[in-house]
């Protein structure tokens, strides 16, 4: 194995410490475990999800992506309604503590990225961020060319909407 290629996992896995469960100073997100953030932050970003769609972002079940729900929702983050379109589909949308926890989080980290690349000039931060769209491109294709081979698959839909 190339030795550049572990030099990039072990920066991969420095940089994904800093951003994982653990967060800034040893906080993720409040009451929010990793999972339960990333699920809100995709039915945040999105109107009239289904527990499907929720579930195939994060690379789960319908079950699974159910139990994350579930949880969110006894918390107060989102709620279960039935579709507008189709009776027989159940969509999730974010409360408002929900949407606005979701928003305190992203503007936490953004702030946060902020001060880490403060130092640097524009078009560095601009190849930080190319060199992390690749890397997110290159991580989705090699999931959707492994699905199948693993018990959970692979979702091959982003978790976090990249335009946001």
């Amino acid at each position: 194995m190339h030795k550049d290629f572990v030099h990039i996992y072990n920066l991969i896995q420095e940089l994904s410490w800093h951003f994982g469960a653990h967060g800034i100073n040893g906080e993720c997100c409040g009451d929010l475990s990793l999972v339960e953030y990333m699920a809100l932050k995709r039915i945040n970003d999105a109107e009239n999800i289904t527990v499907q769609e929720v579930g195939h972002a994060l690379n789960f079940t319908k079950s699974g992506a159910s139990k994350i729900i579930d949880r969110l929702e006894n918390k107060g983050y989102v709620k279960r309604e039935i579709s507008s379109i189709d009776g027989r589909v159940c969509c999730v949308n974010t409360t408002a503590k929900g949407a606005e926890t979701a928003l305190e989080i992203v503007q936490r980290y953004s702030n946060y990225v902020s001060e880490m690349l403060k130092a640097q000039d524009a078009a560095m931060v601009e190849n930080v961020k190319t060199v992390l769209e690749i890397l997110v491109d290159s991580a989705h294709r090699q999931e959707n060319l492994l699905k199948g081979k693993f018990p959970q698959g692979g979702g091959g839909m982003s978790v976090f909407s990249m335009d946001k």
